[in-house]
């Protein structure tokens, strides 16, 4: 890394070389054009298979040229070990280092897309000796360039996951059960439950799994969901164990290394595609890294996971997909306002920096002809065009955006590692939770509330400085833990939204509560849930439908999807407005409730209470799975949550239509230099009111503004563009 540059400078560049492509005749055009093109950094690719073909030899001419011609050209370059492309000789030593999944097939190191060189995914990471090997190959690379001038950072794993075919998660296929998981399992119980045992840990595993062992031999492994708690545990098993092999990769470069940045870079566990059944714990990896990343695109849903997960680190995408495609769906055709659109938001959320994946498009197997920064033949494409212009305009501002941030968020949502597992152990699927924790995102983001992740940990740990309101979206499987620290923080004064069953399974005792909410709330808070169902068995009498005190619109709505029962049931609010749930239905009680919503207008299936010093309002049913229907109730809800929270939406800002367009505001502690983003995601004229002062200066629409106060100012569709303002 040159001199001039601080630690954690602002990024920008792209990712080259996925051996064997592009070849060495493109290389010196390549790095010349990164160079015009203005980019200060380049990630490069060390793999595991094309650099160790031989058990004693290691060969790293091809990466040397390329890290001299980084050098020559003012790029500072990131080296990405990959480890998911496993030496042909590996298997030769250990063919019991394969991995095996649940239909009990061995898994034969094979080719994808995007492994074009074979041995993927590489092998189990429980084998002592295959991690023994890739510890060789870590420590023979850090040594290998640590020198070299223009190394700047190390990428040591790049979208960690447990297996490629396995990453929608399936019960058939899910890795791994072959003897060194099955030992490692054994051992990672024995810790577990020796923790919390007063007798022995394995009559302490007797008790949560309802079991009989006598010896820690006759533990099955978990093929399915559906006893619950082994399989929660058999998962995060293999959580830990993806968290300890980034520990050593990471603590291996700080100690041969200490000189340079270390990171890796996850795909965020959004639950769509990547998620814990699968993948990995965004929040435990990013423990260990000095700065977090992630592959991205925009929006607000994989740039909060990143930030949250990091908890305060520098954050970078570091594999921008904008230029996806393959042979059969050539990438898109993309202008400046595709640009901007996508990296500005996440400037809003705070990333400081991009790498496209990547320069030259692909030209070997299924993703070729796609990806590309430029053309096949290396000349350039309207993206091309537009990231020259888009670097031009931000690059003088790189060192004021490093030095800014969002305000910390007092808005948290739930997200727990054990009710994600729990959900695809008792649905088979994750999509109920991902649209559960989607619409409260999406509302939050789109109404300009500030929020952050929570994890279960985090919850657990107690750990909610500066939350005011904490949102619990599908909440089944809590930890008594959990339970205990929710229950001590709403008394303190936290305001809480949480949907149906709350704590229903005690993730502690390995039981379902036998009331609920669960793990002792409903003895604390004097909220119960008196009946429960499944929305799919609602029905109401006509005579109910005539006599409820509901508006037309609700009782036309209940007459046509309440009678027969669905997924998603209509019901009504206090003010007589419509509201939608989906998948569970609870009638509540409880002294000192208040009413909030009804589905036969007698009973009430939503309901709020002042708790201590806080507040919570207790849904019987998932209003954001029921959101693709109708999300005015939930929006209805939420903003009495945040109201009773005392939560302001950024600058105090309103749109004229609430719900499609978005402010970011960064500022520092340290200088008066402060910016915003603004996006009107529709293609219609909208108006925003906000509070403010200064002159804001739009870099790349040549908006200026004289804001003094609340100011309504005038955005044009499909307006995006980030503000200087004052300094």
């Amino acid at each position: 890394m040159t001199e001039d540059r601080p630690r954690y400078p602002f990024i920008f560049g792209s990712q080259y070389y996925r051996a064997p492509t592009p070849e060495p005749a493109c290389w010196e055009h390549d790095f010349q054009h990164m160079q015009e093109l203005g980019f200060n950094a380049v990630k490069l690719w060390v793999q595991w298979r094309w650099s160790h073909r031989s058990r004693d030899q290691f060969n790293f001419d091809d990466v040397d040229r390329l890290m001299d011609l980084a050098g020559q050209h003012h790029l500072d370059v990131t080296i990405n070990t990959i480890f998911d492309v496993s030496p042909s000789w590996l298997f030769e030593d250990y063919p019991d280092a394969k991995q095996i999944n649940a239909s009990g097939q061995v898994i034969e190191p094979y080719t994808v897309s995007h492994r074009q060189i074979g041995g993927h995914p590489g092998p189990c990471y429980s084998h002592p000796a295959a991690r023994e090997a890739r510890q060789r190959f870590m420590a023979a690379t850090i040594d290998h360039f640590r020198a070299h001038p223009a190394l700047a950072m190390w990428d040591v794993w790049n979208e960690p996951e447990q297996g490629f075919q396995q990453r929608n998660p399936d019960m058939h296929t899910l890795v791994c059960y072959c003897a060194h998981c099955r030992a490692g399992f054994l051992g990672w119980l024995q810790d577990k439950y020796q923790a919390m045992a007063n007798r022995g840990s394995l009559e302490r595993l007797n008790d949560v799994w309802g079991r009989c062992y006598t010896t820690w031999q006759q533990v099955e492994l978990p093929y399915n969901g559906g006893t619950i708690i082994d399989f929660v545990d058999w998962r995060e098993f293999h959580l830990d164990t993806m968290t300890a092999e980034a520990a050593w990769r990471l603590d291996m470069v700080k100690q041969r290394d200490p000189a340079h940045v270390r990171y890796l870079h996850v795909v965020p566990n959004v639950m769509s595609v990547f998620n814990s059944v699968t993948c990995v714990d965004d929040f435990a990896l990013a423990e260990h890294c000095e700065v977090f990343a992630a592959t991205m695109n925009g929006g607000p849903i994989l740039a909060t996971q990143v930030t949250s997960a990091a908890r305060g680190k520098v954050c970078y995408n570091v594999e921008s997909h904008i230029n996806h495609g393959c042979t059969d769906l050539h990438q898109r055709i993309l202008g400046r306002q595709d640009v901007l659109k996508d990296y500005l938001p996440q400037i809003g959320l705070d990333i400081k920096g991009f790498l496209f994946w990547q320069y030259r498009p692909e030209v070997l197997g299924f993703e070729s002809p796609a990806w590309g920064l430029v053309n096949l033949d290396g000349t350039d494409r309207s993206v091309t065009v537009a990231v020259r212009d888009f670097w031009t305009r931000l690059r003088p501002y790189t060192t004021a955006l490093l030095d800014v941030h969002p305000p910390m968020p007092q808005v948290g949502i739930w997200k727990s590692r054990k009710n994600e597992l729990f959900h695809f152990a008792t649905q088979g699927s994750l999509k109920p939770l991902i649209d559960s924790t989607e619409a409260y995102i999406q509302a939050l983001y789109w109404n300009n509330y500030p929020f952050r992740v929570i994890s279960g940990d985090m919850l657990a740990g107690g750990q909610l400085d500066g939350i005011k309101c904490l949102i619990m979206p599908s909440c089944y499987y809590v930890t008594a833990d959990e339970a205990a620290a929710l229950d001590r923080w709403v008394r303190q004064g936290g305001v809480l939204m949480n949907e149906a069953h709350l704590a229903g399974y005690n993730a502690t005792t390995g039981r379902h509560s036998r009331s609920l909410p669960g793990c002792g709330l409903a003895e604390s808070w004097g909220i119960r849930e008196v009946e429960s169902t499944s929305s799919y068995h609602l029905k109401l009498e006509e005579h109910q439908l005539v006599t409820a005190a509901i508006t037309d619109d609700v009782r036309k709505a209940l007459r046509d999807f309440g009678v027969t029962g669905g997924s998603v049931f209509p019901f009504a609010l206090q003010d007589g407005s419509l509201a939608w749930g989906a998948h569970r239905y609870a009638v509540l009680g409880g002294e000192g409730v208040t009413s909030e919503g009804s589905f036969d207008g007698i009973s009430p299936c939503v309901v709020s209470k002042s708790i201590g010093a806080g507040w919570v309002l207790y849904c019987g049913t998932n209003l954001g799975q029921a959101a693709s229907r109708s999300d005015a109730g939930l929006l209805r809800l939420l903003q009495k949550a945040l109201n009773r929270a005392g939560v302001q939406p950024t600058l105090d800002a309103r749109a004229a239509q609430p719900g499609d367009v978005h402010i970011d505001w960064l500022t520092s502690t340290r200088s008066s230099q402060s910016f915003a983003v603004i996006v009107n995601k529709t293609g219609q004229d909208q108006h925003l009111s906000f509070r403010g002062d200064g002159v804001w200066r739009g870099l790349f629409t040549q908006t200026q503004w004289r804001v003094s106060g609340m100011t309504e100012v005038p955005l044009p569709p499909d307006f995006v563009d980030l503000f200087v303002v004052g300094g």
